[in-house]
């Protein structure tokens, strides 16, 4: 019995349990491959919908409180034009507020 193994040589026939074995790995792992491809491109899909989702719904919300900030500017313009004295005490009464508020509660007696 000689143990060392001979090398292949293209006039002896392939052996067919270790091509076949390695066939079946080799596709084993392209279906691998192929599994991890389609679900990283799957997840790749998802996250970029969702990005964009997220883009267009802040743009919408940036629509929005622009024209709020709009409504409520010409709502003070109009209620300056019909009250100029009423407008001066409100912002009066807020300058004092303010200023009660910015200087603190720490040295009272």
């Amino acid at each position: 019995m000689n143990a060392t193994p001979k090398p292949y040589s293209s006039g002896q026939s392939t052996p067919s349990k270790p091509s076949s074995s390695t066939d079946n790995f080799a596709d084993t792992a392209r279906g691998a491959v192929d599994s991890v491809r389609d679900t990283v491109s799957d997840v790749v899909d998802r996250g970029q919908a969702a990005i964009s989702q997220a883009g267009e719904a802040a743009n919408e919300m940036a629509k929005t409180a622009s024209q709020q900030v709009t409504t409520i500017a010409s709502e003070l313009a109009a209620m300056t034009r019909r009250n100029p004295l009423g407008t001066l005490a409100g912002a009066a009464i807020a300058g004092v507020l303010i200023g009660f508020l910015a200087r603190g509660h720490g040295n009272r007696a």
